[in-house]
């Protein structure tokens, strides 16, 4: 099936702005960086504590999860690009040349849609696999090590790779509602580490906005034991079905502002 021309001229307008912007390098830089850089230097930490961890704490260890740990940092990073790459335009007010080379603005939001999700969901996955990889070679030394064809391996590294997909997805969401960068990023700050402490705060009362937060529900899909006596975290088809409703509910929101007027 030919893709219309309209929509390709609107993905390679895209792509190109995506690439042509320095926040764009910058969020990466940082993802890339505190990605790696955190996730190696608790690996590292893991290995020389190793001897003196409790029984408990040996049995409840993720080879997978624990290369993880610069993650939380590094979705921060995906979320401020999300965000940027919609009202950054609103900002500067690009988004006036933009509309007038392609007035459908279904499309062109589409459009920065598309081409966000496919940069961030490959970048993460590298990110992810890259990350994995390295940690296990400094678990190898100690026999701590994990294979990706080890029960739920590799559908938790894939699956972290694909949550920083889903915060960009959502930041851009959140970007298209709000309009102004600083406005977009603080709401996405507050969903996906404030609604955390919510969430911990009415625990007295109910687990489950515990388990409807974005973080827990990254936690477990980028691990493998994840929910081992841990009430406050979603199973691993809640935590699912969560990333899916947020992301539903952000790209239908920021689709609604962006027909609704310029």
């Amino acid at each position: 099936m030919t893709m219309p021309p309209a929509l390709r001229g609107a993905l390679a307008a895209e792509w190109i702005k995506l690439w042509s912007v320095r926040s764009t390098w910058l969020a990466l830089s940082f993802a890339l960086l505190s990605g790696v850089g955190l996730g190696l230097i608790d690996t590292v930490s893991v290995v020389r504590s190793w001897d003196t961890l409790p029984p408990a704490d040996r049995a409840a260890f993720d080879a997978a999860g624990s290369a993880f740990s610069g993650l939380p940092l590094a979705q921060l990073a995906f979320g401020v690009l999300g965000v940027l790459v919609v009202a950054g335009e609103y900002a500067t007010g690009s988004i006036i040349p933009t509309l007038t080379a392609v007035p459908r603005r279904g499309l062109v939001y589409l459009a920065k849609a598309a081409v966000l999700a496919g940069t961030t969901l490959v970048f993460g996955e590298t990110l992810a696999f890259g990350t994995f990889w390295l940690g296990q070679a400094v678990l190898a030394g100690h026999d701590l090590d994990a294979d990706l064809g080890d029960p739920g391996i590799l559908r938790a590294v894939s699956s972290a790779g694909l949550y920083l997909s889903v915060i960009a997805m959502i930041g851009f969401g959140l970007g298209a509602l709000a309009r102004q960068p600083a406005v977009g990023v603080a709401a996405l700050f507050a969903l996906v580490f404030l609604a955390y402490g919510v969430g911990r705060a009415l625990e007295g009362w109910s687990y489950l906005p515990s388990r409807l937060t974005l973080s827990n529900a990254g936690d477990v899909v980028g691990q493998v034991h994840a929910t081992a006596a841990k009430p406050r975290l979603p199973s691993l088809r809640l935590a699912y079905l969560t990333l899916a409703m947020y992301v539903t509910l952000a790209l239908g929101g920021g689709g609604w502002r962006t027909a609704r007027d310029a």
